[in-house]
Formats: C-alpha cells, sequence, structure tokens
C-alpha cells in the first residue's frame, strides 16, 4: 500500500480586501477621460462637431472604447489591496494578480498597535509609500491601521478597516511563536 503526503496550506487567521476610496477612481477615470479627448483633438485637429460625426465609425468607436476604457479597467484591476495572516506569515499586495507583494514572517515582528494616522499629510496618500522617517507604509483607505516594528528594526504601517481585528490575530500568533 502506498501513501501519499499532501502538503496543506497554513489556516488563513485573517483576510481582508480593501478598494481604495471611490475619489481616486473619480480622479483617474476624469484624468483619463481628459488625456483621451486631448490625444483625439490632437489626432484629428478637427472641432467637436467633426469628431462626433466621426463617432458612429466602427473603429472610431472601438479605439475610443479600448483607449479609455482599457485603462480605467486595468486601474480598477491594481488599486484593491488584499491583506493576509496565517499563523506564520502576514502579507500585504496589491492587485488581484499581484503587482506588488509583502511578507514578513511573524518571527520578525516584534510588536504590533493599531494607530490613526494621517494619510495625506504623514505619508503623501495611499498606496506604497514611504515616510519621512524610514517606515514602509501600505494603505488603500481610511485612516487606522496597524504598525508593526520589526526585529531588524524596521517599522511598517498596514492600512485596514479592521485595524482591531488584525492586531488581535497578531499578538496571537506572537505569543504563540514565543511558545
Amino acid at each position: 500500500m502506498s501513501s501519499v503526503v499532501t502538503m496543506r496550506p497554513a489556516a488563513t487567521l485573517f483576510h481582508e480586501e480593501q478598494y481604495f476610496d471611490w475619489r481616486v477612481y473619480t480622479l483617474l477615470g476624469a484624468g483619463f477621460l481628459a488625456a483621451g479627448l486631448g490625444l483625439l483633438w490632437w489626432t484629428y485637429r478637427a472641432e467637436p462637431a467633426a469628431l462626433m460625426a466621426r463617432a458612429w465609425n466602427l473603429e472610431f468607436a472601438l479605439g475610443i472604447g479600448a483607449g479609455l476604457g482599457l485603462p480605467l479597467l486595468l486601474t480598477v484591476f491594481v488599486l484593491h489591496m488584499t491583506t493576509e495572516a496565517t499563523p506564520d506569515v502576514l502579507t500585504v499586495w496589491y492587485g488581484w494578480v499581484p503587482i506588488y507583494r509583502r511578507s514578513v514572517t511573524i518571527a520578525d515582528i516584534r510588536t504590533c498597535e493599531v494607530v490613526e494616522y494621517r494619510p495625506i499629510a504623514d505619508h503623501g496618500g495611499w498606496g506604497v509609500r514611504a515616510g519621512r522617517d524610514g517606515e514602509r507604509v501600505l494603505t488603500a483607505r481610511g485612516d487606522r491601521g496597524v504598525r508593526l516594528v520589526l526585529t531588524d528594526g524596521g517599522r511598517l504601517l498596514i492600512g485596514s478597516q479592521r485595524a482591531d481585528e488584525l492586531a488581535e490575530v497578531l499578538t496571537r500568533s506572537l505569543r504563540t511563536d514565543m511558545d
């Protein structure tokens, strides 16, 4: 009789998905629209009425749809933050197909605490940021998160809509790791 050994993934203790604030999407959409309209005008150098007459042309309409829709769709796929904690590892990534990923082993965390911060004033906004003091910042929305102090002296701030729950899971994992 033969036996098959399988590896089970570690149990997920915390999982959170966050989208950026709707204003970020609106601002990007307005920027894409303005750039697209500017490009149209520059390419055809036509009056708005002449451009509208071309709008019924299938190739023109498909070009407009792809030119404006594709960047907006890609933005929506990228501006999505996921935070996941297992008993051994905390991982944060951006995008459905991760374009940025940061993992920290629980053993590398010295302390964690729930904090409030000012995203724009403290870090220049949301996303992957670096604080003035060298702290790495990973946020998507809001003004609450969990600040980690790592064993190498580094600091990492992870934005969360459920910061208390994330800190509790990490604290529990830290205690278990020390035993």
